[in-house]
């Protein structure tokens, strides 16, 4: 498992500084001591404390920076730091291998969908309105893997609430999944106390949009002309070129890219009456908000020109 410490712990960025910085050991002691009762009020199970500090103890990771703490330099205390926390939050999920239907999971996001979810929407438990696709190429974090890299293949989930990061089926007054009994693959396998089978699943092969549109013919044209037209590695040659050379002339052929991702999303909503809801299905996320992950963003001038200027 790898879960993002900063989910967990909120402790003073000053604090944590002067912790580096200083290499005192026994404040080293109390700093892990207060981020794992964080990580424990976070996972709602505070009454394990005195179990998850003797197995952080016999850790040999722990041991080791807790002898060679005054030693190292500020940057490798932080790097250190950083991996120790990463375990703290794995010893403290392994303290109670159960759900406790805490929700954690769903706030984090939404599942990705399996060949053995295509029923649920074979049966009308999902819709196409309630998915989104994020195509091969696409810049994207793994979770799992904890790293920024771009899709190697195509992945279809569930949308999110849009007002926060949550799985739009996660009910927060209510702390519950709202199809719970007929929940993906990806959900049902999930233990957050247990990485193995959710990184066996992830090895697996995933449920496609062809996979779901197979006998609609006309679909998979214009899926296929949008693939090529407004392939997501196209957008991201384009910066690395701009990266290497400083050539801005590259910026041209982004913009036409954005132009054609554009012009083809009003002729499928045209041509085959869809609404704008289906097209993040049918046509993975509109390419103006992936390059924002390359710190740009579209903007339209007093003439109707769009241009590329830094997303401050």
């Amino acid at each position: 498992m790898n879960q993002n410490p900063s989910h967990f712990i909120q402790l003073d960025p000053a604090y944590m500084r002067q912790l580096f910085h200083s290499g005192n050991r026994k404040e080293f002691l109390a700093a892990v001591q207060l981020a794992l009762r964080q990580i424990l009020v976070k996972l709602n199970v505070e009454n394990h404390y005195d179990q998850a500090i003797a197995q952080t103890k016999r850790e040999g990771s722990y041991r080791e920076l807790n002898n060679t703490w005054e030693k190292l330099k500020p940057a490798a205390r932080g790097q250190k730091w950083q991996e120790l926390m990463e375990r703290l939050v794995q010893i403290t999920y392994a303290t109670r291998p159960y759900c406790l239907r805490c929700g954690e999971c769903c706030r984090l996001g939404s599942p990705s969908l399996h060949p053995e979810d295509a029923d649920l929407l074979v049966q009308g438990l999902i819709s196409t309105r309630q998915l989104y696709t994020l195509r091969r190429g696409e810049p994207v974090r793994f979770n799992i893997e904890g790293r920024l890299g771009l899709l190697p293949a195509e992945l279809i989930k569930i949308k999110h609430d849009p007002n926060n990061h949550h799985c739009m089926f996660y009910s927060e007054n209510q702390k519950n999944c709202s199809i719970y009994e007929h929940r993906p693959l990806q959900c049902r396998v999930q233990e957050c106390w247990n990485s193995e089978e959710l990184e066996r699943l992830w090895r697996q092969e995933k449920l496609t949009r062809r996979d779901l549109l197979q006998d609609d013919q006309e679909s998979l044209e214009l899926l296929d002309l949008h693939d090529e037209r407004c392939e997501p590695e196209k957008i991201d040659a384009a910066f690395t070129q701009l990266h290497e050379s400083g050539d801005l002339k590259v910026l041209a052929q982004v913009l036409d890219i954005l132009r054609q991702d554009k012009a083809i999303r009003g002729f499928v909503k045209q041509k085959l009456n869809r609404e704008d809801e289906e097209l993040d299905f049918l046509l993975g996320r509109p390419l103006v908000e992936i390059v924002r992950v390359y710190g740009v963003r579209v903007e339209k001038d007093e003439d109707g020109v769009y241009h590329l200027v830094p997303d401050r």
